[in-house]
């Protein structure tokens, strides 16, 4: 991809899955149901039951939806609907980015996945964005569009490296 001179290029992409939504929504519900329980003291497994259903809320609602960004500072993925925790690399960590068709069987399901393809956050199957650090791992995340931000990342990075031999 040619950037012009002076021209800045911003790539954005975001993914989610539904099923992931719908149990972060039954989690939830579960353990205000336990939490109202608790309250009125009808019965002492609430506590435990609001506890775990909270954590499985909590958990399944961060990993529930992804993020990726490409800019010229570099490429970044952040999880969940307040876009929290974020994960970044700068321009000068990355070797090389593609666009590779994945399932969940290749990563070995859905979720956050490290597995002998590297890292890859797996919400759907399909386009995953793939980045090839310069320590030798991968990072994989399921977005839509996953050609361009390959594309426009590859460019930046080149770019930066070639600004750097100067």
């Amino acid at each position: 991809m040619d950037i012009p001179e002076g021209e800045r290029r911003v790539w954005f992409s975001r993914a989610s899955n539904a099923w992931l939504h719908a149990l972060a929504l039954l989690a939830g519900v579960v353990a205000v149901a336990a939490a109202l329980a608790a309250v009125a003291g009808l019965g002492g497994a609430a506590w435990p039951l609001l506890a775990v259903s909270g954590v499985v809320c909590v958990a399944t609602l961060g990993c529930s939806s992804v993020q990726a960004r490409v800019d010229e500072r570099g490429f970044s993925v952040s999880f969940g609907p307040l876009a929290l925790p974020t994960r970044h690399w700068p321009l000068r960590a990355v070797e090389s980015a593609r666009a590779e068709h994945r399932t969940a069987l290749q990563a070995g399901g859905w979720g956050y996945r490290l597995s002998g393809l590297g890292t890859t956050v797996m919400l759907r199957s399909g386009p995953c964005l793939v980045v090839r650090t310069d320590k030798g791992a991968e990072f994989a995340v399921s977005v839509d569009d996953a050609e361009r931000g390959a594309a426009l990342l590859n460019s930046l990075a080149a770019a930066q490296r070639a600004d750097g031999a100067r």
